[in-house]
């Protein structure tokens, strides 16, 4: 079978360059359409994004142009608004009173081309999965399924710092600049800026106040309080109205795997539509955003974990022959998922799959502080009053961000990375449980309940859970950040009442997992990720206007009253 899912004898290929769309206001949007020569009308798989259509005419995950023309399907990859070819002005994010639109009528005009079959389906990760989200949510009538990849908004109440506010809009910013120094209206001191940022995006990353940074300086980016309200308004479109069917997509090392699992509940519950309820399924590999490889970070996952020799390719073409196409044969994949540590691929009918919550209780004498520290896990529940483990955050001297769910576009690794070089600073409570004697299979979302008591107004907490081998490395399994202010929703700021004991319940996110034998499950708890996310200046100013911050003191009670735990979704059969 060929792996990249494309049918053995290939057709020409017609390529029709910056093709014009006009879209209900008059902007004109211009795209690249690649379609195989016949004189049948096709399907169209569309793709709208602001990275050049030039670039993002494939997919990372492995569909092609080629695997795609050879199935029989035309590929239109459009710019956005406001970005390379098209007209129009562009924003930093994209909203569903413009990407809505835009999609609708581009979808409308594609199936009005006399070289389509009038059935349209969508595809791309990112930015480019959520003009998916927007275009579905007005209802195209031609619109029949799409593949949302590596999807999500994932605020979580931060900025990400070194890869979205000073690496991908540094990028913006070049776009707007070329078009700037054609109008005479920009020059060599907005260029050296944006050199620099792109250059090294951690050392821009440091400029404090962080509203202040050089970058957002320059026209056609927003300030960043403007940017932080986009953010956090543009958490989803409607998702629960689209009535089409979806296949999504992501890694568990996607900066938005969290967001992914939710948007798939939120289509679960969808109402039936004449009599049935849409379809719905889920792919998770072992991928943070931007690849889809055998290997990630320090870890080797196997050849199979890549996506193309996974059969991602052939899985995309099935879903879109099965409802483009018509072609019920084409069976739906359900749910399927990469169990890290065994190294395998699993299916379910859903997502996730049936567990049992298993909590592992923090135990300490008070001195859980790095790895050599005395924090342990344990199944027992505590039952006496043991003091509670207490750590300084200075955020003049945060944590780094290395190892985690990231965008790895400004320098902060994604993947699994040895942590010990987080485990030995002070500020970083370590727990690690004993070495096991059978496997522990884990597969759904892992929670951490936490007693918590803070000097200051405010601060972050970032979690870790790792899997320490018996040699001592400990590779971190998944992360999560929680900025304490929004606890209630980011409508609504909630400061700390200093030494006030508070009880948080954070949902991790999903995972896949296999502790072996012999390995040992461990928990990082701190209050940084530096620079991936904004460090928290423990003020309770707003985000960004502080060019000096507060050392913050965080209290994590364990005791018999206030039992903190990590909650691990213990597969079925798994002991």
């Amino acid at each position: 079978m060929n792996p990249s899912g494309a049918d053995e004898d290939l057709p020409d290929v017609r390529i029709d360059f910056d093709v014009e769309t006009p879209m209900r206001d008059g902007v004109i949007l211009r795209s690249d359409i690649y379609r195989p020569v016949t004189d049948k009308p096709v399907p169209a798989l569309l793709t709208r994004g602001p990275y050049d259509k030039r670039m993002m005419h494939g997919s990372h995950m492995g569909l092609d142009i080629r695997a795609a023309t050879g199935r029989g399907y035309a590929v239109v990859a459009q710019d956005v608004r406001g970005r390379f070819a098209s007209g129009g002005d562009f924003l930093f994010t994209p909203t569903q009173a413009i990407e809505g639109p835009d999609g609708y009528d581009t979808i409308e005009w594609i199936a009005a081309q006399p070289w389509c079959s009038g059935a349209v389906g969508m595809y791309g990760a990112s930015y480019v999965s959520l003009t998916q989200w927007m275009a579905a949510c007005e209802h195209p009538p031609s619109l029949r399924a799409i593949i949302p990849e590596k999807t999500g908004h994932p605020p979580r109440g931060a900025v990400m710092v070194d890869s979205i506010l000073v690496g991908l809009a540094a990028g913006q910013a070049m776009d707007w600049l070329v078009k700037a120094m054609e109008r005479q209206e920009g020059g060599a001191r907005e260029e050296e800026i944006i050199r620099l940022a792109l250059t090294d995006p951690q050392r821009a990353a440091q400029h404090l106040p962080l509203s202040d940074m050089p970058l957002l300086k320059i026209g056609g980016l927003p300030s960043l309080p403007e940017m932080v309200r986009l953010l956090h308004s543009q958490a989803s479109p409607d998702i629960g109205s689209i009535r089409i069917p979806v296949l999504i997509v992501s890694g568990w090392f996607d900066m938005a795997t969290t967001e992914t699992a939710e948007i798939y509940q939120t289509l679960l519950e969808r109402p039936a539509v004449d009599g049935a309820t849409p379809e719905v399924n889920i792919l998770f590999g072992p991928w943070d955003h931007g690849g889809a490889g055998m290997g990630l970070g320090e870890a080797f996952f196997g050849p199979f974990a890549s996506a193309r020799l996974a059969m991602v390719p052939t899985m995309y073409l099935d879903f879109y022959d099965r409802h483009l196409k018509g072609d019920a044969s084409k069976p739906a994949p359900g749910a399927r998922y990469f169990v890290m540590g065994a190294n395998e691929w699993r299916a379910s009918p859903t997502w996730p799959p049936a567990n049992r919550p298993q909590p592992l209780y923090l135990h300490s004498d008070g001195a859980a502080n790095s790895c050599a520290g005395d924090g342990r896990l344990s199944s027992q529940r505590p039952v006496t009053d043991t003091p509670a483990d207490r750590y300084r955050y200075d955020p003049l001297d945060p944590a780094p961000s290395f190892g985690g769910r990231y965008l790895e576009i400004g320098g902060s690794r994604p993947g699994p990375h040895d942590q010990r070089r987080l485990e030995q600073r002070a500020d970083v409570l370590v727990y690690t449980g004993e070495a096991l004697e059978e496997p522990l299979e884990i597969a759904g979302s892992v929670k951490l309940r936490a007693f918590v008591a803070c000097s200051t107004p405010d601060t972050d907490l970032v979690m870790k859970l790792c899997d320490v081998r018996p040699d001592g490395v400990s590779h971190n399994v998944l992360d999560e950040f929680f900025r304490c202010r929004w606890r209630d929703g980011y409508d609504k700021t909630l400061l700390f009442e200093p030494g006030k004991i508070e009880g948080f319940e954070i949902d991790m996110g999903p995972v896949a997992h296999r502790f072996l034998p012999g390995h040992r499950i461990r928990l990082q708890l701190t209050s940084s990720a530096f620079p991936h996310f904004d460090r928290n200046m423990n003020t309770g100013n707003p985000m960004g206007s502080d060019a000096t911050g507060l050392i913050a003191e965080i209290d994590v009670y364990h005791d018999a009253g206030r039992p903190s735990c990590l909650i691990l979704p213990v597969t079925t059969g798994s002991d």
